[in-house]
């Protein structure tokens, strides 16, 4: 190996191992590329300003070519940006190290040898496909009407309107509509040429002797093309019955393809609607933090999501039914069509960072599961809360990583039983239940780093918050001695603790109370101790 190829494979591994190189290419991919970047959506809304103004400012310039300092610093300014803009874009469309480094790695492999010219030949060819890439090509060309020696550049100016497509999301739409019905498009676009050279060569050998502004082929093109757009400026009329039949095919014909490329278009607009649709969605549920992911929105689900919504959690549904997540929709919550069980979905929702708890409540036992397994391999410290339709599988839920694993039926059956053995204990307690009076059943979190870390039940004085503890539930194996304890899954319930009982990180609070007064404990839970 030459001198020459040993220096580009250090360079190479030295840029791979270059933190600041690697922060500083993917915050200029966060401003440049990435659709759901903020830095991007400011960045477009000043190209989009720079790209207008310097428009107006180009046309202003042809009827006032006096030289005008403020105008020429603002166009100046422009070529600066628009040039920066096009060699990033060129910077951060390959990774060249990674080309060299893959390059050399085969070599080693298949025990050849590294050639310095085949590697940066690579290089040049990846590079090149952006070059040769429409967009990169008007970007080109939209800095050329800026170059004052040859005025007749100018004509590229139309490139740099062009380069809205890039900013605005609306003509990156359009120009999506136009790439995927090319076939259609194409189609019509030979029927409509057919039309418009039989036409032209029709009326200009009708009425090329005979009609004084009819002269050339030219002429009949022109107005071939004006008549079956249905437009008829007047300016050329045919004199001669054979001219006059030709325009009135000419003219249905015209009808007819128009509205061939009319369907096209809106078939097409109806299709990409519901895909901003769903951008728009993606882009809310960003903004949320700490929301709960509800898996299927049959019964069950309709009703977790109402009490829910109905205490301020923000919540998110996935279900695989389009006219579930429609009825979603209509009752402003943030629904997805989609199946929760594949990865890529979760990832793209944020399930390891965003995602509070999931609740998995489908009506399958197989759905559930395979949500849950995914879920716990993206996110093994997450909540997940699992609906089991069959009491059987119950211990499968356990085994792929739920927290909690409940049965619809079972829970009616035990409310049941209650109902029957102390029917008026049963009914006080489900009026102060329910929204009759206004009492809810919570349960709160005690975080490492909470205000109640370590103070006593007296310290907490619930009794001054107008709130009543049922009972904490603490992940211990061994319970303490002489309180009233009961195992629940992996955790113990201690069931109207004394007034000694010290909180400890972890900790679930089950409190009972007005919803304010709740609030206003979570509220104190989730403040910072200054120890």
């Amino acid at each position: 190996m030459n001198y020459f190829a040993t220096r580009i494979i250090q360079f190479a591994y030295f840029i791979d191992s270059s933190k600041r190189y690697q922060h500083l290419k993917e915050s200029t991919r966060k401003v440049l590329e990435y659709p759901n970047s903020k830095w991007k959506f400011y960045f477009d809304l000043f190209m989009v300003f720079l790209v207008v103004g310097s428009v107006l400012f180009l046309l202003y310039e042809v009827k006032h070519p006096e030289e005008n300092p403020y105008l020429d610093g603002f166009i100046q300014f422009s070529l600066v940006v628009f040039i920066l803009e096009y060699l990033s874009r060129f910077w951060i469309y390959s990774d060249s190290h990674k080309i060299i480094l893959d390059y050399y790695q085969q070599s080693l492999e298949n025990h050849i040898h590294f050639s310095s010219l085949k590697a940066l030949g690579k290089i040049v060819r990846k590079k090149m496909d952006y070059v040769l890439s429409p967009l990169a090509i008007i970007d080109l060309l939209a800095i050329l009407p800026s170059y004052r020696p040859l005025r007749f550049l100018r004509i590229f100016l139309l490139f740099r309107i062009f380069k809205l497509f890039r900013y605005a999301k609306s003509m990156k739409t359009f120009a999506a509509i136009i790439s995927e019905k090319k076939f259609e498009l194409f189609t019509l676009a030979t029927f409509a040429s057919f039309i418009i050279f039989a036409g032209s060569s029709a009326i200009y050998i009708f009425e090329t002797h005979q009609n004084p502004k009819i002269n050339t082929l030219y002429d009949a093109i022109y107005w071939a093309i004006v008549t079956m757009g249905t437009v008829g400026y007047g300016d050329i009329v045919p004199v001669t019955h054979e001219g006059m039949a030709v325009a009135m095919v000419l003219i249905i014909l015209g009808i007819a393809t128009l509205a061939f490329l009319t369907s096209i278009i809106v078939s097409s607009f109806q299709t990409k609607i519901a895909e901003l649709k769903d951008d728009r969605i993606f882009t809310d549920i960003e903004k949320l933090e700490n929301y709960i992911l509800i898996c299927g929105y049959g019964r069950v689900g309709e009703v977790v999501a109402k009490m829910l919504h109905d205490d301020d959690y923000p919540v998110v549904i996935i279900d695989i039914d389009p006219e579930k997540i429609k009825l979603a929709l209509q009752r402003n919550y943030l629904g997805i069509v989609g199946d929760a069980s594949k990865s890529k979905l979760l990832i793209k929702l944020g399930t390891s960072s965003h995602v509070s708890k999931i609740i998995c409540v489908t009506n399958s036992d197989e759905m559930n599961v395979f949500i849950t397994l995914t879920a716990r391999s993206l996110s093994p410290n997450i909540e997940i809360i699992a609906r089991v339709v069959k009491k059987q599988n119950k211990k499968k839920y356990l085994l792929a990583g739920a927290n909690f694993a409940f049965s619809v039926d079972e829970t009616i059956g035990l409310m049941g039983r209650e109902y029957i053995d102390q029917p008026i204990s049963y009914a006080a307690l489900d009026e102060m239940l329910t929204e009759n009076i206004g009492v809810l059943c919570e349960s709160i979190t005690i975080h490492p780093h909470s205000l109640f870390v370590h103070k006593t039940l007296v310290d907490i004085k619930l009794h001054e918050k107008h709130l009543l503890l049922f009972g904490v539930a603490r992940k211990e194996k061994e319970p303490i001695e002489g309180l009233t304890s009961y195992p629940i899954e992996e955790k113990t319930f201690y069931f109207n603790p004394p007034l000694e009982f010290k909180i400890h990180s972890g900790d679930n609070l089950i409190v009972m109370g007005k919803k304010h007064f709740i609030a206003h404990l979570r509220k104190l839970s989730d403040q910072r101790s200054s120890l």
